[in-house]
């Protein structure tokens, strides 16, 4: 029985030595929400088998955590993300007031991914979908194979897909590729 016990424990302590990290995981969503937004933000802590400690967040929110802004277990360091990245975006202060003014360009720009024209009144801005209210067929075959987006009404790019996205969108050459995607027969 003594054997067992010493066999169980170390057994355990083994499990334990080879469980992974917990590290945090920004994403976003480009859908219609139930509070009339297109942008979803999520963050979570992920083992790489499992979800913890998920939550949508406001723009405001991504970019104060995402900043290291303000303090969150999201981004426990306070570590710029944005700049760790490459990507433009952060706080901006003004250097009268000092108040604090979440910015990221590409944010702007994720709505284009789905829509061939801004989907609300007041906007004659065009999109970059091929399709009206969703990437073409290849433009998905596209975003699935670069970022792991099955569907991008019910799926969040996450992790490093989603800063590299967030990249991509303010790069023009990336855009013209994006909106010229060969249709599939």
């Amino acid at each position: 029985m003594r054997t067992l016990l010493v066999v169980i424990i170390a057994f355990l302590s083994l499990s334990v030595q080879f469980k992974n990290e917990l590290r945090s995981v920004f994403g976003v969503r480009v859908s219609y929400q139930a509070n009339g937004q297109m942008i979803m933000f999520i963050a979570y802590y992920t083992d790489d088998v499992m979800e913890t400690n998920r939550k949508i967040l406001s723009f405001d929110e991504f970019v104060h955590y995402a900043s290291g802004d303000w303090p969150s277990i999201y981004n426990r360091n306070r570590m710029n993300l944005f700049e760790l990245n490459d990507v433009q975006g952060g706080i901006y202060r003004d250097s009268i007031t000092r108040k604090a003014t979440p910015f990221c360009f590409a944010v702007d720009s994720l709505w284009k991914l789905r829509f061939s024209h801004y989907p609300f009144r007041g906007n004659n801005e065009m999109g970059w979908s091929q399709d009206q209210f969703l990437p073409s067929l290849s433009q998905q075959k596209y975003l699935y194979k670069q970022y792991g987006m099955t569907h991008i009404d019910t799926k969040f790019f996450v992790d490093t897909s989603f800063w590299k996205l967030l990249r991509d969108v303010t790069n023009q050459e990336w855009v013209e590729n994006y909106k010229n995607i060969p249709l599939t027969d």
